[in-house]
């Protein structure tokens, strides 16, 4: 049986996320083919500092979701993309270790710690002095790479669900909550902090995710920095072992 979440938003019970379709289409033409480093760790900033209360919930949702879904690819024989699986499992997992705290009882999700946590990977990885979207990617590095990117792939992609998504997801998964606690319908977060005034126009256009189809079949349009920061990712994996 699911535990009932504490009252402080500092701890929540951790039990198993349900799996969760994500995907990712190609580059949105909207944002600057280039787009200065400093906006780009603006906008993140902004971003990350608003992931508390059910944005932190449905970050673990996501979180989990990805764990699971290179797990699967692992369990597949001769996976040809087995090895990326395996490095994606070990970034996710740093993501794990950083944002969960160990009690006597059990682990929890210290939802306190959560936009500190991404703040800190948005001011490392998309300084001006060293925008790791633009860095030369090679075998050696390319983990490191990968961790940096799922992480603002999470950040990015919790932002952009609107409340409903994260009411039916956090309902009917890991976290047994009260429905009065929970928003029925409402904008996502992107959204939200672009009517308040906290995201210009340039700015919203840096996070926001498009999105086309049906639920079932819906394909996501991240910011082109991180498309083109994947298929470079995903260039290094193609590089054949060395003999």
């Amino acid at each position: 049986m699911l535990n009932q979440m504490a009252s402080s938003r500092r701890t929540v019970w951790l039990l198993l996320a349900l799996p969760l379709a994500l995907s990712a289409a190609p580059a949105w033409p909207q944002e600057p083919a280039h787009p200065p480093p400093q906006a780009v760790e603006v906008a993140l900033t902004a971003v990350s500092r608003h992931l508390v209360d059910q944005y932190a919930l449905y970050l673990y949702e996501s979180l989990t979701a990805q764990i699971l879904y290179n797990e699967n690819i692992l369990d597949r024989p001769d996976a040809p993309n087995a090895t990326q699986a395996k490095d994606s499992l070990w970034a996710l997992g740093i993501i794990s270790d950083s944002i969960m705290t160990d009690e006597e009882d059990g682990q929890y999700l210290d939802a306190e710690e959560i936009p500190t946590f991404f703040e800190d990977i948005v001011h490392r990885y998309t300084n001006g002095s060293h925008y790791w979207p633009d860095r030369a990617i090679t075998k050696a590095t390319r983990r490191e790479h990968l961790a940096a990117w799922y992480s603002l792939y999470l950040v990015l992609l919790v932002a952009n669900a609107t409340q409903e998504e994260i009411t039916a997801k956090l309902r009917s998964g890991a976290f047994n909550l009260d429905p009065g606690m929970l928003e029925a319908s409402g904008p996502s977060l992107v959204d939200r902090l672009k009517k308040d005034g906290v995201l210009t126009d340039d700015a919203y256009a840096l996070v926001k995710i498009q999105r086309q189809g049906q639920e079932d079949r819906e394909s996501l349009t991240f910011p082109p920095y991180m498309d083109r920061w994947k298929a470079r990712i995903e260039d290094a994996y193609r590089i054949s072992p060395s003999p």
